[in-house]
């Protein structure tokens, strides 16, 4: 048997005792939860709310003379810069989605252990050091990392 499937068995065995059981566990399970505050994920009334930081581009028609009358060219996909230059009628505003996702709570990992927590925590600062220091020369949001104990009550 490998270890991730006895692990499975294990943990078979401890959910079927604490749903047979109508008493308090001896022993309360729980979660222990990384997280950064500077992500947690927010909700914003418009579509082109700067949070989720949306691309937009741009749709315009162009109107050109030809030999049979009036022809419309519609070009799609141009930057605002590009579109800049075209009437405000002829433009057409596409938002897309979101290229920002984060968690609710900005939850980054979850762990069994607090040791694992806190190790996993250590070689996030130790791989991410240079960008950190980075972000801050340029005045960029930098972790504001947090951990937190969550317990499952049977």
């Amino acid at each position: 048997m490998t270890d991730v499937s006895s692990e499975l068995e294990v943990l078979k065995a401890q959910m079927a005792k604490l749903l047979a059981t109508k008493e308090e566990p001896e022993e309360l399970l729980s979660v222990w939860v990384v997280f950064d505050a500077n992500k947690i994920g927010g909700w914003c009334s418009k579509t082109d709310c700067p949070k989720l930081k949306r691309d937009v581009t741009y749709d315009v028609v162009d109107e050109v003379e030809t030999d049979e009358g009036l022809e419309a060219i519609i070009t799609t996909g141009l930057s605002a810069e590009e579109a800049e230059s075209y009437d405000e009628a002829n433009k057409k505003k596409r938002i897309g989605s979101p290229t920002i996702k984060n968690h609710d709570l900005g939850v980054i990992a979850s762990f069994t252990t607090e040791k694992k927590a806190t190790d996993y925590i250590a070689r996030y600062f130790k791989i991410n050091q240079r960008d950190f220091e980075e972000a801050k020369r340029e005045g960029k949001p930098i972790p504001d990392i947090g951990l937190s104990e969550v317990v499952i009550h049977g």
